[in-house]
């Protein structure tokens, strides 16, 4: 996301006084020019492919563009959003040992890494009681770090998550992996997957309800412009 500085001033002459009186505004406008945005609608993946370059065998199961009416378990969900990236495995499928699924990004330039956020939306509900699926969020290229980890068996819900990348001027990819411990069922999906700086991400807000896609941006400089404005007629 990008911040646009617009200033300008309002010049009134009275007819009576002969006194000019000058208005003063500074208005922030943001763009959606984020380094990396994928909310997978219109079936895209935005560039997000299963499995890693450095893996000897492609995953078992890959991840795939789905809805709430299109999902393999209606009991498991998600039953909100539009469209988003799932990953679901039955109770008799094969335990892998590393991992069951896997999915990158193509890489992006990541500058002042510091001062840059993850953000994503992720479900996660299972048959299971012991915590036995895990996500691990990572990033590959000039450096491998993990960004995010979590075991649990029911996310409740959609929950998002926003992480700090590292320090670092190069090019990385994100990897989304998954694994269930037990064989249960399970399904796992994925959303709004943005990279930004983090203050950016920080003024971004989701609103619930309407949709898992949707966002809409505040900013409290374009409201005290109206105000000022409605109290100037």
């Amino acid at each position: 996301m990008r911040s646009f500085y617009l200033f300008f001033c309002i010049i009134m002459l009275s007819p009576i006084t002969y006194v000019f009186t000058v208005w003063c505004f500074v208005v922030i406008l943001h763009t959606e020019a984020h380094i990396f945005f994928c909310n997978f609608e219109s079936n895209s993946t935005c560039g997000i492919e299963n499995g890693s370059p450095i893996d000897p065998e492609p995953p078992s199961i890959n991840f795939t563009i789905q809805s709430p009416q299109t999902i393999t378990y209606q009991d498991l969900g998600p039953f909100s959003g539009h469209s988003f990236f799932y990953w679901s495995r039955s109770d008799n499928f094969p335990h892998a040992e590393e991992f069951n699924g896997r999915a990158h990004t193509p890489k992006f330039n990541q500058t002042n890494g510091e001062n840059m956020c993850l953000e994503f939306m992720y479900y996660i509900k299972s048959t299971g009681t012991d915590n036995g699926t895990w996500l691990d969020v990572s990033t590959g290229g000039c450096y491998a770090a993990s960004l995010f980890f979590i075991e649990q068996d029911d996310s409740n819900g959609w929950q998002t998550i926003t992480v700090p990348l590292h320090k670092g001027n190069c090019s990385i990819s994100l990897y989304f992996t998954v694994n269930q411990r037990t064989p249960v069922r399970m399904a796992l999906a994925l959303d709004n997957i943005i990279v930004d700086w983090c203050d950016a991400l920080i003024e971004t807000t989701t609103i619930p309800g309407i949709s898992n896609s949707s966002q809409l941006i505040f900013n409290t400089s374009f409201f005290v412009l109206i105000f000022i404005l409605f109290l100037l007629k």
